[in-house]
């Protein structure tokens, strides 16, 4: 007899984390909006430059320190490390309400983003073990869901307090709700973050499995697509609004809760969709961005714009649960924390890149130039992926066996047929075949 899987949200530890992590993203949320507008009141037409400078220090702290994370959670439990991580954010974003001077931006972003490099891997490390394997890829999406509900809410809120009390009352607002989380967290029974082994619990243990495991770069380069759209998106539209249209800080605000609200549909598609239907998602994810970019680029105008936004919103968010599933399919209970942490300082390299050269681009230049050289770069990246996706595309049957070895993800669909990409070693080719067959490479 077969015992109906308990619905996730009968789950409370997954609840907790969940609303704990809701609830400071609508804060960050808050915050976002907040900070594009004190660039704006500090330096005028400059305020994509000194945002792409901020982010591009966000990316920096998260790569030299989001490794660690694992390492931290093993030593003080993830729940604690997660709790001390609420509490310092609380602090420093307190910090942006008196903002003078553009160092003080600088400054107070390396100990927010200090935090968040430690808060965010533990977090997602510990998720896959308080769910099932079958409640797991509904988590994933729901996790999506909360990042992107912090680009809806946090925006769509931010218009709301902007009227009411200015938007350095953002920044009050997003310490509560950290604070909240914290509190939400303190419910939580002690986690450990999934409790590695000493042969996996270096530091250099994530980031050799990201490099070696072809599964695992792919993680890397989904990121690396992401980073190019969004990039743009966060840092070029404060001066699209602000400079080039002159509309209001409640329009900024809307256009930001477009991208989110384009990220929600693509998480809500995602999580219904069967297998196939994934796959084909994940392959028009990329088309989408880069459509939205040369079209915001084209129209430039308003309406045109929100409609782009929502539509890099689905592909980043697609392309995001995607990686998830990859992480998750090939990585062990044990070793997990550190893998989680190693891809999230590693697939923000990108975004180091992306956040300074939108800055510079629609500083020097203009939104249209600018939106057209990153769709470009999404091209460039992405063409020559598509054109192997389509080359080693194979059909077979899932039965192991040792005459063909390869990793299968777990969240692949049930039966014994399916397609998929798969290579050996560093070669890489297409045929079909029949596990249970031997065959010669």
């Amino acid at each position: 007899m077969n015992i109906p899987e308990p619905t996730l949200w009968r789950n409370l530890s997954f609840q907790r984390l969940f609303w704990a992590h809701v609830v400071s993203l609508v804060g960050s949320g808050l915050s976002s909006v907040a900070l594009g507008l004190l660039a704006h009141q500090l330096v005028g037409a400059s305020a994509s430059a000194v945002l792409g400078v901020t982010l591009a220090i966000r990316i920096v702290v998260i790569v030299l320190c989001a490794p660690w994370a694992g390492m931290v959670a093993d030593r003080f439990g993830a729940r604690a490390t997660m709790i001390a991580s609420d509490f310092a954010r609380a602090a420093v974003v307190l910090g942006f309400f008196f903002v003078e001077e553009v160092w003080h931006i600088y400054a107070l972003a390396v100990l927010l983003n200090l935090g968040a490099a430690i808060f965010t891997p533990v977090y997602k490390a510990v998720i896959p073990g308080v769910t099932s394997t079958e409640q797991y890829p509904r988590a994933l999406a729901l996790g999506s869901v909360a990042y992107d509900t912090a680009n809806i809410l946090g925006p769509s809120l931010a218009a709301l307090t902007i009227a009411c009390i200015g938007f350095r009352g953002n920044f009050v607002a997003n310490a509560l709700t950290f604070l909240i989380s914290a509190a939400l967290l303190f419910g939580l029974p002690r986690l450990a973050a999934c409790g590695p082994t000493k042969s996996r619990a270096s530091l250099g243990h994530g980031i050799a499995a990201m490099f070696g495991r072809w599964q695992l770069r792919e993680t890397l380069y989904l990121a690396l697509q992401t980073s190019i759209a969004g990039g743009f998106v966060l840092v070029a539209t404060v001066d699209f609004i602000k400079g080039q249209l002159a509309l209001s800080d409640t329009a900024y605000a809307w256009a930001m809760a477009a991208y989110g609200i384009g990220s929600v549909a693509g998480a809500g598609l995602y999580g219904k969709a069967g297998q196939r239907t994934h796959n084909a998602l994940v392959n028009a994810a990329a088309p989408a961005m880069l459509l939205a970019l040369a079209s915001a680029g084209f129209f430039h105008r308003f309406e045109p714009l929100l409609v782009a936004w929502a539509f890099a919103g689905a592909g980043q968010c697609i392309l995001g649960i995607r990686g998830n599933e990859l992480l998750a399919a090939n990585s062990d209970v044990d070793e997990r924390p550190h893998i989680y942490a190693a891809h999230f300082s590693l697939s923000h390299a990108g975004w180091g890149i992306s956040y300074p050269l939108a800055g510079f681009l629609v500083t020097a230049a203009d939104f249209e130039f600018s939106a057209y050289v990153f769709a470009g770069l999404l091209a460039i990246v992405a063409l020559p992926i598509w054109i192997t996706k389509i080359r080693l595309a194979t059909t077979h049957a899932k039965a192991p066996d040792s005459a063909h070895r390869h990793a299968h993800s777990a969240f692949d669909p049930p039966g014994d047929y399916h397609v998929h990409e798969h290579r050996h070693g560093d070669l890489m080719h297409s045929h079909p075949h029949r596990h249970g067959v031997p065959h010669e490479h």
